[in-house]
C-alpha cells in the first residue's frame, strides 16, 4: 500500500467532497458506513505517510489528535471522528468492532467497505470474528480468569446502555455489560459460565504494534 498508495489517497479526497447536505441526507446506516470507512482509510493514510514506516501508530506525532482530514465538508481528526461524531451520535457498541488503528491487538480491519444496506450483518460478522479471536475473549477455567479487551476497559460505558441492566456475570457496572455483550458471541457452554460469575475478570495485554501485512 505504502508503494502503491494512489487509490487510497483518490478515495480519501474524495470523502472531502461529499456535501454536508448529501451526508445529512443519507440513512443512519449510510452515514455510519461512510464514518467507518473514512477513519479506517484515513488511519492508513497516517501509518503509510512515515517513511520508514513507525513500529507504532502511536510514534507517529499528533495522530489522532492534530493530524486533520477533510470530510464531508469539515476538516476533522481521527478523534474527532471517532469520539465526538461515531461513539456519540451513532450509540452502538459494535463499531469498536470495526474502528482499525492498525495495532496487533486493534480488531481485525475489514477487506471491504462498510455499506449502509449490509451494515448491520457486517457489524456483527465484524463483533462475531473478534470474539473469536484471541483479541477479544479468552476464557481460562483452570485458574477461574476471564481476560477480556481492553477495549472494554477505556470504552466500556459505551456496552452499558443495552448490556448493563444485568446482576449475572462477574466484575463492575462496565465489565457485567461487556460480559453480557460477548455471552450472545460465544458458545452456549461459555456464555453458561460467564453467566455464573465465579471467575476475575482481567484485561488482554493490548499490543500496539504495528500490523504489517506481507
Amino acid at each position: 500500500l505504502q508503494a502503491n498508495p494512489d487509490d487510497l489517497l483518490a478515495f480519501n479526497d474524495s470523502l472531502g467532497d461529499v456535501a454536508p447536505e448529501t451526508f445529512h441526507a443519507w440513512s443512519r446506516e449510510e452515514q455510519l458506513a461512510f464514518l467507518l470507512n473514512a477513519y479506517n482509510s484515513f488511519t492508513l493514510q497516517s501509518i503509510i505517510d512515515q517513511d520508514p514506516l513507525k513500529d507504532s501508530i502511536r510514534d507517529i506525532p499528533g495522530v489522532w489528535r492534530v493530524r486533520r482530514f477533510d470530510i464531508a465538508g469539515a476538516s476533522k481528526t481521527l478523534d474527532n471522528i471517532e469520539h465526538d461524531t461515531i461513539r456519540p451520535d451513532y450509540e452502538d457498541p459494535r463499531i469498536h468492532a470495526a474502528v482499525n488503528c492498525s495495532a496487533i491487538s486493534c480488531p481485525v480491519l475489514r477487506r471491504e467497505p462498510y455499506v449502509g444496506e449490509s451494515l448491520d450483518a457486517q457489524l456483527d460478522e465484524q463483533v462475531q470474528i473478534w470474539i473469536d479471536g484471541t483479541q477479544g475473549v479468552e476464557i481460562d477455567r483452570e485458574n477461574n480468569v476471564v481476560h477480556i479487551s481492553e477495549l472494554f476497559n477505556w470504552f466500556g460505558e459505551d456496552w452499558i446502555p443495552d448490556y448493563g441492566d444485568t446482576e449475572e456475570f462477574a466484575g463492575n457496572e462496565k465489565e457485567r455489560a461487556a460480559l453480557n455483550f460477548i455471552s450472545q458471541h460465544v458458545s452456549p457452554e461459555d456464555a453458561a459460565y460467564l453467566r455464573e460469575g465465579n471467575y476475575e475478570v482481567r484485561y488482554l495485554y493490548y499490543d500496539w504494534a504495528l500490523n504489517i501485512q506481507s
